[in-house]
């Protein structure tokens, strides 16, 4: 366990994510004097721009509140899409329905931090501490899904495994990142108790059908949406673009082989794992795939650190790691909105922007190869003595 998690006070995590929190939602906040089509190049251009602000202003700023999927296409998940709709029913504007998401997905960040506080050998000031908070909590929903992959964690380790399967599964039915954990779950629980993986398994398919038939019968077209829009994207702001392969066929099979190895790995981990072992083996099988999928992923959006620093709350690396990627995670967020504003596109574009894409790659590979190491350890038999 590293050094850093003793030293830090006990309340550090929490104190910091409220301060990261309050500036985010101070420099978010002022796109609300920018509404509608003015929105998006004036949060571009000052380096405030939230996806919460802008689909909502897409949509309810008239005041109407197109049903999700039935009557509204939206890219992202049901719960996701649901989660957008709700406060749009709320008096008091576009201010409102911002103020109370950004509530909402503080409330989820404090249920992260005391899940992990739960959970032994976790690190919560990774999450906490970072100031990545102050520019992604609020850009998009993702402080959401994080939370429920850190309850389904902690309920599986609580040997609750069909309640773990149904968090599991609204996690993944917000954004799919949390599936991560699938393979190591699934390996530990098939070594430990098969009836156990039977339940678990069972609660999940329960809530995904129960979340996403009603819309996949009722709409097929605006549910189907997020799969054919990310489907048909090309190579954005990830590795692949730096190397040149931004319409290549073939990104999608090179990021599939590599997730698909993690996966593997974070399987067989789990299962070689002596059972004193098992629950680290399966977080670090987690904290694998997660890491690789984002990194590999043909699109990356700079809030996807946040998943990097929840998978690293969950096995504590070493305290470099946090601040190499804390660090990273700033200069993705201003490059990222300098070039897309427009404002020094020719400068940034060729250069910088592209190298800090191999950067950020290589510092995720670097949380990955020490998690590899961890992983080896774990999956290890241990050396007989004498």
């Amino acid at each position: 366990m590293p050094a850093p998690r003793r030293r830090i006070p006990r309340w550090l995590p929490w104190a910091l994510a409220a301060l990261w929190l309050l500036i985010g939602y101070a420099n978010l906040a002022r796109g609300l004097a920018h509404p509608g089509v003015a929105y998006r190049p004036w949060a571009f251009s000052h380096h405030a721009y939230s996806d919460i602000l802008a689909m909502s202003g897409d949509r309810y700023l008239g005041g109407g509140h197109p049903i999700p999927y039935l009557q509204d296409r939206i890219e992202y998940p049901v719960l996701l899409g649901l989660l957008l709709w709700i406060p749009s029913w709320l008096p008091g504007g576009q201010w409102a329905h911002f103020t109370a998401s950004y509530l909402f997905l503080a409330l989820c960040l404090a249920l992260a931090l005391a899940w992990l506080s739960r959970l032994p050998g976790a690190s919560p000031w990774w999450l906490g501490c970072t100031p990545a908070l102050a520019y992604y909590g609020g850009l998009n929903w993702d402080l959401l899904p994080i939370a429920l992959l850190v309850g389904a964690v902690l309920l599986l380790e609580r040997r609750r495994p069909a309640a773990a399967g149904a968090v599991a599964a609204l996690g993944i039915a917000a954004k799919l990142w949390p599936a991560a954990l699938l393979p190591s779950a699934a390996a530990s629980l098939w070594r430990r108790d098969r009836r156990s993986l039977a339940a678990g398994g069972a609660s999940m398919a329960l809530v995904l059908l129960a979340v996403n038939l009603p819309f996949a019968l009722g709409a097929p077209e605006g549910w189907s949406w997020f799969f054919r829009y990310n489907a048909g994207r090309a190579a954005e702001n990830s590795i692949w673009e730096a190397l040149g392969m931004k319409r290549s066929p073939a990104v999608d099979a090179l990021a599939l082989a590599l997730l698909v190895a993690a996966a593997l790995g974070a399987a067989a981990t789990a299962l070689r794992a002596r059972e004193e072992d098992r629950d680290r083996a399966v977080r670090l099988g987690l904290a694998l795939v997660l890491v690789t999928w984002i990194a590999s992923n043909k699109v990356y959006s700079p809030q996807y650190a946040l998943y990097a620093f929840a998978a690293a709350a969950l096995v504590s690396p070493p305290s470099w790691l946090f601040f190499l990627l804390s660090a990273m995670a700033a200069v993705d967020y201003h490059l990222a909105f300098e070039v897309r504003s427009g404002r020094a596109l020719l400068v940034f574009y060729g250069g910088p922007y592209l190298a800090e894409e191999v950067v950020r790659t290589a510092a995720h590979a670097l949380l990955a190869a020490w998690i590899v190491r961890e992983m080896i350890r774990t999956a290890r038999p241990p050396v007989a003595t004498a």
